[in-house]
């Protein structure tokens, strides 16, 4: 799996890493501070090692995960969103099983009021969905 990482201090990667070893199911292979990265072999799940990044003190997002011959199919997916007037949000995607997708996100900034959210499902915005 591999995670960014939001970390801004210091001592920020002895902490994520220290978050992470000893940990059994959980082979930390790459901690790169500053790239904001760090990718992990295990047998938890996805939601498990963030949990253990955040509890860190550091905020993660799944950037994407791997797969073994034994492995579920999986594929992982972040989207950044911006837009006027300080609208910012994060919304992940997880293929849990070929007919499940994972969707989870927080979109910050927006007025009060009703809102809509939709998804393109091949990333075409030449239609600008008004």
């Amino acid at each position: 799996l591999e995670f960014a990482v939001q970390m801004n201090c210091p001592g920020c990667a002895d902490t994520v890493r220290a978050a992470l070893e000893g940990t059994p199911g959980v082979t930390l292979l790459e901690l790169l501070p500053q790239a904001q990265s760090v990718l992990v072999q295990t047998t938890l799940g996805a939601e498990r090692v963030q949990e253990l990044l955040e509890n860190s003190g550091c905020k993660a997002v799944l950037k994407g995960m791997g797969g073994s011959p034994d492995a579920p199919p999986g594929a992982a997916a972040v989207a950044a969103l911006g837009g006027p007037g300080g609208v910012r949000g994060l919304v992940r995607f997880l293929q849990v099983s070929p007919g499940r997708c994972l969707v989870d996100g927080a979109i910050s900034g927006l007025p009060p009021g009703p809102h809509g959210l939709h998804v393109h499902e091949f990333g075409d915005l030449s239609d600008p969905c008004d």
